[in-house]
């Protein structure tokens, strides 16, 4: 499951918003969620050095399709989720 949303991330995130704002070197942007015990992604939190980073994070995030819950002694439960998202922009 992380490996296809890594993917997804790296297909869609847009890198390119870094040097738009004229940002420099790596950046990191960590983001949560939370898998809701039906499958959606809800409780999106993000931290980054600028706010349109957080707000790309968040919206890359919502294009995740619903998943299967987890599941606890076979009953839906929900899972909380950290996702690091790391970049390099280059001068």
């Amino acid at each position: 499951m992380s490996t296809k949303i890594n993917q997804l991330v790296a297909r869609k995130f847009d890198t390119d918003l870094g040097q738009e704002l004229g940002l420099s070197g790596k950046q990191k942007i960590s983001v949560f969620f939370t898998i809701d015990k039906v499958g959606n992604i809800v409780n999106v939190k993000t931290r980054a050095t600028h706010p349109k980073l957080e707000q790309e994070a968040k919206r890359v995030v919502g294009l995740i399709p619903q998943m299967k819950p987890g599941k606890q002694r076979g009953k839906p439960v929900k899972v909380t989720f950290f996702l690091p998202i790391t970049f390099n922009i280059q001068d």
